[in-house]
């Protein structure tokens, strides 16, 4: 790496701290691109923000700038790289803010014959890493030597777990609610930070989440990017995880991570204590309830968990079997039989196409046009082969973060018209056949529509062939025009029936499982969970809410990962008392 680059990078830093010290708003211009934008994750505005373009960076200077003690620990490390389309010099950063330790990148372009970068920048990250607190709460394991030195020295290791587990004398500090990728996630972060955490899980058994999905589930993106925090996959796992193979490795994460989990337990009733600022939950656990009362709740159940049925006319007119994608398990019970498939996402065309493979006669009914995708070459076109890189997963995630939502837009764009020249014959020939198809509101792709409504794509595993090939009919919801005994008719007058309707129609919001776990009023206050806001960044999502003490955290294992360690530090804030 030129010195000369690396002496750009240090003065820019030394003038970026600056400017965050003082609040300097009168300096940005001279750091930032005129359409630059800046991301931070808690380490200067104690929240998730993005900042696009000078202007917004300078009143984001004027609220914030001044309060933090920012200085730069160390020599930046700087390579040249390609990201997120633009060729620029990419500087990696740590940073101390007075409370904590922070780590950041700054990228400058370049031209294409890797010429001197521009002195201002095109895109900024900073991250909160660490705070330098302990936090109050102790709920580590002793070790078993420990506790032998205790007044009863016949207790080993495992009787000490069960005790912890148990919560017989104590009270949690944190109840998360959900015990997949996102809360063991969460319960993981807390226990390294020493926050008492206990994990209420609906299904009997760890990955159950997963385990009780239809057979043939997979995960449509690499291993490679799916790690849990502290404990990566093995490198001799498949390039797809097979939802079962991801199921035993929540539970043995679980146990090998000491996580303190009830299983076969639910929330009857939760109600939060303003004047004690702590929530009394009852909680009931294989048929016996138990109250706990924990500061902090919070929900980890993914970007939703209820079934959400369309209205259909005439549906209850129908005699057949009637079946929601939620509660399907493999095709094989209905082999031989006529099924009709409401719904034409990733679940709608999954289910679809394991019925065909049971043997059962398959009909998709699309209820609107999809995003539809190859897994490869076009999704992983998408993916842009981060996670393949030869560099730590902290790493991997803070580049993925840096993508500031103006600049992953633009991108995505980009990315979709690449998609769209890869998968022209398979679009084409879905379009002979009148599957309807799109790009997304603004031409963004299927991950976009994944952050902004958490579905409306398919990631094409092999069912878009047996479609075009006519293996699986399809049906347009715009020609139905009711429901009836014995199947459906249509606004032509042709009738088609069938023995079973499964609906892959999604779930409802995050939002509408709260009013059914906590209250309307809870959910009329904390408002829309999931999608993005004004500045691309998920509402509600690893943030405080407008309910003191309540928490989400939703998404894939990606999302898992790398957002629950803000969320873990913001919660080790209000625990010990450092305002962020």
């Amino acid at each position: 790496m030129p010195e000369q680059a690396i002496r750009c990078v240090s003065a820019w830093l030394d003038g970026f701290g600056a400017v965050v010290r003082n609040g300097q708003r009168q300096q940005v211009s001279q750091l930032f691109d005129q359409d630059g934008s800046w991301r931070d994750m808690l380490a200067i505005s104690g929240d998730l923000r993005t900042l696009d373009g000078v202007g917004e960076i300078e009143a984001f200077l004027d609220r914030h700038g001044g309060s933090k003690d920012f200085r730069v620990t160390a020599e930046p490390q700087v390579e040249y790289a390609t990201r997120f389309g633009r060729y620029c010099l990419e500087a990696f950063f740590d940073f101390d803010t007075g409370i904590g330790y922070g780590r950041g990148i700054a990228r400058f372009i370049c031209d294409e014959m890797g010429g001197p970068a521009r002195r201002t920048a095109w895109t900024v990250l900073t991250t909160l890493h660490s705070l330098k607190v302990q936090s109050p709460s102790k709920a580590r394991a002793q070790e078993p030597t420990t506790a032998a030195r205790g007044p009863d020295q016949r207790r080993n290791w495992l009787e000490v777990r069960h005790d912890e587990q148990e919560y017989a004398d104590r009270d949690p500090t944190v109840v998360v609610v959900g015990a997949g990728q996102c809360g063991l996630s969460m319960a993981a972060r807390l226990k390294e930070l020493d926050i008492d955490t206990l994990v209420i899980e609906r299904t009997r058994r760890i990955g159950d989440s997963w385990r009780l999905r239809y057979r043939s589930l997979r995960l449509h993106n690499e291993t490679c990017a799916n790690h849990l925090p502290y404990i990566p996959f093995p490198s001799t796992w498949p390039k797809y995880l097979p939802k079962d193979k991801l199921a035993n490795w929540l539970e043995f994460y679980a146990d090998s991570m000491e996580l303190n989990v009830w299983t076969a337990s639910s929330i009857r009733e939760a109600k939060y204590d303003e004047d004690a600022g702590t929530w009394s939950i009852v909680c009931e656990r294989e048929g016996v309830r138990r109250v706990v009362r924990p500061k902090h709740l919070v929900l980890a159940i993914g970007v939703s968990r209820i079934p959400k049925y369309p209205e259909m006319p005439g549906l209850a007119d129908f005699s057949g079997i009637t079946r929601h994608a939620h509660d399907y398990v493999e095709g094989t019970e209905f082999r031989g039989l006529s099924v009709l498939v409401v719904g034409s996402g990733n679940s709608g065309h999954d289910v679809a196409q394991d019925l065909y493979v049971s043997g059962a006669n398959v009909t998709m009914m699309q209820r609107g046009s999809t995003t539809i995708v190859s897994l490869e070459p076009g999704a992983e076109k998408a993916a842009g082969g981060l996670y393949r890189q030869n560099r730590p997963i902290d790493d991997l995630d803070l580049i993925r973060n840096s993508a500031t939502y103006p600049v992953r837009r633009q991108w995505l764009k980009n990315v979709t018209d690449e998609i769209l020249d890869l998968d022209r014959d398979l679009i084409r020939r879905l379009h002979a056949v009148g599957f309807k198809t799109d790009t997304g509101a603004d031409g963004t792709g299927f991950l976009m529509k994944y952050w902004r409504q958490g579905g409306g794509y398919y990631i094409d595993v092999g069912c878009s062939k047996l479609i075009i090939d006519g293996k699986i009919q399809l049906v347009q919801f715009t020609d139905l025009e009711s429901f009836t005994q014995a199947g459906v008719r249509l606004v032509d007058g042709c009738t088609l029936e069938f023995d079973v309707v499964i609906f892959a129609s999604g779930y409802m919001s995050i939002q509408d499982g709260v009013r059914s776990l906590l209250s309307d009023e809870v959910a009329d206050r904390v408002g829309p969970v999931w999608g993005l806001d004004d500045e691309g960044e998920l509402r509600n999502i690893c943030k405080p809410t407008a309910q003191p003490g309540l928490w989400f955290i939703g998404g894939s294992l990606i999302e898992a990962r790398s957002l629950s360690r803000y969320m873990a530090l913001q919660i080790q804030a209000a625990e010990s008392g450092v305002a962020l």
